[in-house]
């Protein structure tokens, strides 16, 4: 097996594991948060999660995840260019495009301050449950679209 075999089947290991993490995040723990805020117990959430966040470590392990699939994706891009496989780019493009939207829709704050046990404004955790499933079903999709694109093409 080449080497540019392996790191494509990573490539779409690692975009289909975030694909699959984020859709379940909108149907398991996304909906908790939502629930959470929208009942008023914010304040419970977030002695309780940002606790756990911390005690685990869950931020720069979710963090190192999301950009390890970057880092494959570019691996395997860098390795198959010589092949014309433009279909590699979109899983490339996955976390820059999160990043992207997050930052614009101002999805970023009311979500690190609600994870992280800070407070949040009204007009914070009106955002934060305006956007919350409808953003993670976005880039659900995004990832599993570019999951699809690096396979595609490689089907009999």
């Amino acid at each position: 097996m080449s080497l540019a075999t392996i790191l494509l089947a990573c490539d779409v290991l690692a975009t289909g594991m975030i694909a699959g993490f984020l859709a379940m995040y909108c149907l398991t723990i996304g909906r908790y948060f939502t629930f959470m805020v929208r009942t008023g117990q914010a304040d419970v959430l977030q002695r309780t999660y940002s606790e756990f966040r911390r005690r685990t470590r869950l931020k720069p392990v979710y963090d190192l995840i999301m950009l390890l699939q970057l880092l494959i994706a570019l691996v395997a891009l860098v390795a198959c260019w010589s092949t014309g496989s433009l279909s590699l780019v979109p899983a490339v493009c996955c976390l820059p495009i999160l990043l992207l939207v997050h930052g614009l829709t101002g999805f970023t704050r009311p979500e690190e301050r609600l994870a992280s046990g800070q407070s949040l404004t009204d007009a914070e955790l009106s955002r934060y449950l305006r956007l919350n499933i409808p953003l993670h079903v976005i880039y659900a999709c995004v990832y599993a679209a570019a999951m699809l694109a690096l396979l595609i093409p490689r089907l009999p």
